[in-house]
């Protein structure tokens, strides 16, 4: 087993530290051939304290595929933290999913984070679960195993969707239409909240499992819930599926939903708002994960909690207002506030 700072080295013919996305403190490699692992760690900013964020486990065409994810989910967790007002800074961990996951990587995974000695603390994410998160927390002390921070994300994206939908549409959840990608662990959430509220549902996930018990909540199932038409759209899937040719079939007034890094590059903000698309950015909504998970080492009660989340669709709001004020971007606003 071996671990590696690559932070200011040549590592798979890559310098990390000359990548368009590098802005960051530290970047480690661990590799264990015994269990398959391969997994990087970024450190984007510990400013605020030790940094926190989830573990993906994906399948990445390449080393540089995966390098490019883990240092913009990163940058994403320090703006993310900062936004919920919370004394951690901003990390991420990827785990090349070229093998099936088994017990004894997360184990392995487990030695890295202790290896690391609570530079970095780790929960679930894409392809990992709670129930992964736990048998990691068996090995190592640096992770939150707490809680599934999945249904605080999904609470904090409701109150955001209730604010812009009151703000630039007139209407409340009951009355609106909403479309969702993807039927993870936010999404699925998300789309219970908003049924039970009364909205009409339109919900899209590449595997197919996921969706059979959303039935029971009156949700439709849809192919693509980018090109359905609804009131707002909600990615809580993975990252950059608005390019310049996506957005062009959008059949949403606004967008807003828990996926991380939904614009594939910062230019497709401005492209939106001259057509007409307001585009909620994810790391002013997405923060209930966090608030979430740290409540415990916070001594946040759940009412706290709860007063927290509802913050994150007041701050959603302000930035609306801003930006419709001063004619720009809720991102741009988001920047300036």
């Amino acid at each position: 087993m071996k671990f590696l700072d690559i932070t200011n080295t040549v590592f798979n013919n890559i310098d990390a530290s000359q990548h368009m996305e590098f802005d960051h403190e530290k970047l480690f490699y661990c590799e264990d051939n015994a269990t398959g692992l391969k997994s990087i760690v970024a450190i984007h900013s510990s400013k605020e304290g030790p940094a926190i964020g989830g573990c993906r486990f994906r399948h990445y065409q390449t080393y540089e595929e995966g390098l490019t994810d883990v240092l913009r989910l990163s940058r994403g967790m320090t703006e993310k933290n900062k936004a919920a007002n919370i004394p951690f800074g901003g990390g991420k961990a990827i785990i090349f999913g070229d093998r099936p996951k088994s017990t004894e990587l997360l184990q392995a995974f487990a030695l890295f984070l202790n290896y690391l000695e609570g530079a970095y603390y780790s929960a679930e994410d894409i392809g990992i679960s709670l129930e992964d998160i736990k048998l990691v927390g068996k090995h190592t002390p640096y992770v939150f195993d707490n809680v599934d921070p999945g249904s605080y994300t999904a609470k904090g994206i409701y109150y955001s969707i209730e604010s812009a939908l009151k703000f630039y549409l007139h209407k409340t959840i009951k009355d609106s239409v909403i479309s969702i990608q993807g039927a993870g662990s936010v999404g699925s959430q998300l789309a219970k909240l908003l049924a039970d509220t009364g909205a009409t549902i339109y919900i899209q996930d590449i595997d197919r499992s996921k969706l059979d018990y959303l039935d029971a909540h009156n949700i439709n199932i849809v192919e693509n819930a980018l090109t359905q038409e609804c009131d707002l759209l909600a990615p809580c899937a993975v990252g950059g599926i608005f390019t310049q040719s996506s957005i062009k079939n959008l059949g949403c007034k606004i967008i807003a939903g828990g996926a991380n890094n939904q614009l594939l590059t910062q230019n497709i903000d401005n492209a939106l708002y001259k057509q007409g698309v307001h585009y909620v950015p994810d790391v002013l909504i997405n923060s209930g994960g966090v608030i979430g998970l740290t409540k415990d080492i916070l001594n946040r009660s759940e009412l706290n909690v709860e007063d927290d989340l509802k913050l994150i669709g007041t701050r959603a709001l302000n930035s609306m207002i801003y930006a419709k004020t001063n004619s720009m971007s809720i991102l741009d606003a988001m920047n300036r506030f």
